[in-house]
């Protein structure tokens, strides 16, 4: 079965306790879900928080084997000293996002991070595209997010997928 647009979802448990409107004693929100535009802006949202956090280089025991996958390693790793401007660099980068979002993103599966073709040779934004399915009940959704490196702080924005 499809999800429709306007198909309820279950909202995540982060969504079901922020409050857009705190000063207000009914929100007026909806406890039933929301749709997959709701979802899909929500999971955007987390993901550009995700990659916009930075770990700390610690090396820790190895006897610690659940460290790699606790909030204090979460984020992606600092990438300021790789160069991506060659295709080893960039390919690099792709993993380490892609791992970032395996590690941290549960609602994700079968994710693949690529560099897409630039519109021109002289481009030097740095842009990464995001392809995944996305768990959603009753039915996974096919997801796919742009993002673009700023240069000078090297945050990402994560937009949805215009073709």
């Amino acid at each position: 079965m499809k999800l429709h647009q306007k198909q309820p979802l279950q909202q995540s448990l982060l969504d079901r306790l922020i409050d857009d409107t705190p000063g207000q004693k009914d929100s007026g929100r909806s406890r039933r879900g929301f749709d997959l535009k709701a979802l899909r802006q929500s999971v955007r949202r987390d993901l550009e928080n995700l990659l916009n956090s930075r770990v700390q280089w610690h090396t820790w025991p190895d006897s610690y084997t659940e460290l790699p996958q606790s909030l204090l390693n979460y984020g992606l790793p600092d990438f300021s000293v790789m160069v991506v401007d060659s295709d080893e660099g960039r390919q690099q980068l792709c993993r380490a996002v892609e791992q970032t979002i395996r590690r941290f993103e549960p609602r994700f599966v079968d994710v693949e991070v690529t560099v897409p073709e630039q519109e021109h040779d002289m481009e030097r934004v740095l842009r990464l595209r995001i392809q995944a399915l996305l768990y959603a009940d009753p039915e996974p959704e096919h997801i796919m997010f742009d993002s673009e490196v700023e240069p000078v702080h090297l945050g990402l924005t994560i937009r949805d997928y215009q073709a």
